[in-house]
């Protein structure tokens, strides 16, 4: 296939298709952004940049034949990209003030950007979530719903600060300084054109330094390859691994409490806090799942071979109900101090044609949670799934006591062309009675890249999920 998108190789375009990365250092990273989102064939049409290292950009361009404007130098020039560099100018700013200002000053810019983007080009903007004066806000998350409205967010690319072993831990306030979005807008058909601001609750309950009872200590991302599924796992199509679990267990937990997860599945949770000395909750719909995992969990307290398989820290207290998440009452279970879970990610296992659709059919797997019309899976309307997923939290938070915490692995969703930030729209409702902790990124690295795409625009493989932590206050 002919690439009319950019210069770049196949071998060369194929690995900026990963929505995360190793940020090693600004040429590498201004360079690939460049080159991947200037054109195919030479043109009198300008990249924009506006940002900190000019010279840096200079250079790339002036050795790539591609016509450069600063921000000062633009007026009314046909565009073909724009790069926006806002790192430096959002981590040092004073206070919540300076940001609104600063987000003012991109909107005006990125509304002139569109008036002369070449349709179906990208806006490309570099900025993390910081803390200001100790206090953590997602001003990315802000940044990319307000401009949304003017142009398709197509992905997030999150850069991973490769100086940082991803096995080492480090402190939550450091977060910030470890990992940053890389916003891609493209001018399309889905573009409304116009800047309208977007309410949400980001900044409603901001966490403060001072506000932790505990010292945390978690990777801002890390890689995790889970080990292979077992037989009866494998049943269920969208498992996540009992590694991840333990992770977070440590941090949050200590041995004796109570984990709930009102979406167990395979029981994943529930094997994790049992072996891990805490005690194992959960509600399942599924009465078929619901099986598997009480006899996954009965199979850590009782193997055949008691004294041989169980560590002396096993509690051996578990219990699972095949019940709707929506009806769980305090008279379910104990007070709870943790709670940990992945919920579906919308109705796309019902989606037709995927690739691991196709897999899972061919070896005879079920290919969704149920049948069930009550199955959140099943949801087909985007904002009733919000909400009932929300409703569902906020209930469990009834049940969890004060100074305790929640963590959801999510991931945004790719549909027919469109980009839903799922774990941004779900934080945004649990914020306003929760408040959020930095994001972690799960990782993944054992997954194949697939040239979706390829030649005619930037399409990425999503390969990074959120771990989202929220403090009961």
């Amino acid at each position: 296939m002919k690439n009319r998108f950019n210069r770049l190789t196949s071998k060369e375009w194929l690995p900026f298709q990963k929505s995360w990365f190793r940020y090693t250092d600004d040429h590498k990273l201004l360079s690939e952004h460049i080159l991947f989102f200037s054109k195919a064939e030479i043109t009198d049409q300008n990249v924009l940049y506006a940002g900190d290292n000019k010279e840096i950009v200079q250079d790339i361009c002036t050795q790539g034949t591609i016509p450069l404007l600063s921000e000062d130098e633009f007026t009314d020039q046909a565009l073909q990209y724009a790069l926006l560099d806002i790192r430096q100018k959002s981590m040092s700013l004073p206070s919540l003030a300076d940001y609104y200002d600063l987000r003012k000053h991109i909107i005006a810019l990125a509304v002139h950007i569109f008036r002369n983007l070449e349709e179906r080009r990208f806006l490309t903007i570099f900025i993390p979530n910081v803390f200001i004066n100790e206090i953590y806000y997602p001003i990315a998350w802000d940044l990319a719903y307000q401009l949304s409205g003017l142009l398709s967010l197509k992905d997030e690319k999150i850069a991973c600060n490769n100086h940082l072993p991803s096995g080492r831990s480090m402190p939550y306030s450091s977060a910030n300084t470890n990992t940053f979005y890389c916003l891609n807008f493209r001018k399309d058909e889905n573009s409304g054109g116009v800047y309208t601001e977007k309410q949400h609750h980001f900044f409603d309950l901001p966490l403060s330094d001072k506000d932790q009872k505990k010292e945390l200590n978690i990777p801002a991302w890390f890689i995790l390859k889970p080990a292979p599924r077992k037989k009866n796992e494998v049943l269920h199509p969208a498992k996540y691994p009992e590694e991840l679990v333990t992770m977070f267990l440590n941090n949050f937990t200590e041995k004796g409490q109570n984990v709930f997860d009102p979406m167990s599945g395979t029981g994943s949770t529930q094997v994790a806090a049992l072996k891990s000395g805490r005690n194992a909750y959960g509600t399942e719909l599924s009465t078929f799942f619901m099986d598997i995992a009480s006899k996954r969990c009965e199979d850590v307290v009782s193997p055949m071979q008691k004294e041989l398989f169980v560590p002396e820290d096993i509690s051996g207290i578990y219990k699972i109900i095949n019940k709707d998440a929506r009806l769980i009452t305090p008279d379910d279970f104990p007070e709870i101090d943790f709670m940990i879970t992945s919920p579906p990610y919308w109705d796309m296992l019902n989606m037709k044609g995927a690739e691991n659709q196709a897999k899972r059919i061919e070896k005879g797997l079920q290919t969704n949670y149920s049948e069930n019309e009550e199955d959140l899976g099943n949801v087909a309307d985007y904002e009733k799934f919000l909400d009932d997923l929300n409703n569902i939290y906020f209930n469990i938070a009834t049940l969890m006591k004060s100074g305790s915490y929640m963590t959801i692995v999510v991931k945004n969703i790719k549909k027919k062309g469109r980009n839903y930030p799922f774990a941004w729209d779900l934080s945004s409702l649990l914020m306003q009675k929760m408040v959020l902790l930095p994001e972690v990124f799960w990782c993944q690295d054992d997954i194949n890249l697939a040239p979706y795409g390829y030649g005619n625009t930037f399409v990425s493989n999503t390969f990074h999920q959120y771990c989202l932590t929220f403090f009961k206050p």
